[in-house]
């Protein structure tokens, strides 16, 4: 018996974010989604597709030459609470961006990379696409810091750099 794929059809989402759970250097990456009718997807994500979904949205942005404009202090939205078990939970393999120029929405796809596995789609405005890129900046950028001569992750008992030789301990 063939198993069919099953896709999630959220349309415009109420909230997106990027969060990083655990201690540097042991951090997992994730996009959570809320739908207006209270579904949600957790997508895993390693760091490096984290940050290329970061480039993507300001290449995007610029391409459409959006205009960011803060809102006023009391326009700012309440940030959403997701539920703990989101309807949709996978670990992504592939994730596609595209535009939607009538809405001016940011129309991203996740998908687990199986045949018959799991995929989510989901839009959502330029604006909380220009915010989320910052998000993201900065959820990417909270590790560990690099080393200055070779710009491997440092641990907190150090590391030893390939620039020194791998002789002293950074």
């Amino acid at each position: 018996m063939v198993q069919m794929a099953e896709t999630f059809q959220f349309g415009p989402v109420l909230a997106v974010v990027a969060e990083a759970i655990g201690q540097p250097g042991q951090r997992r990456f994730r996009i959570n989604a809320l739908s207006p009718g209270g579904e949600s997807a957790a997508i895993w994500l390693e760091k490096e597709q984290l940050a290329a979904l970061g480039d993507a949205l300001e290449t995007v942005l610029r391409e459409e030459e959006f205009e960011y404009e803060p809102l006023p202090l009391d326009d700012v939205p309440e940030a959403p609470a997701f539920p703990l078990n989101a309807t949709v939970d996978f670990r992504a393999a592939q994730l596609s961006m595209g535009v939607n120029r009538d809405t001016r929405h940011i129309v991203l796809v996740a998908a687990d990379g199986e045949d018959d596995g799991l995929s989510v789609a989901f839009e959502f405005p330029y604006r909380r696409g220009f915010e989320l890129r910052r998000e993201i900046a900065e959820t990417v950028a909270a590790g560990r810091p690099p080393c200055p001569l070779c710009g491997a992750p440092l641990d907190p008992s150090g590391h030893v750099c390939p620039r020194s030789n791998g002789h002293h301990p950074q």
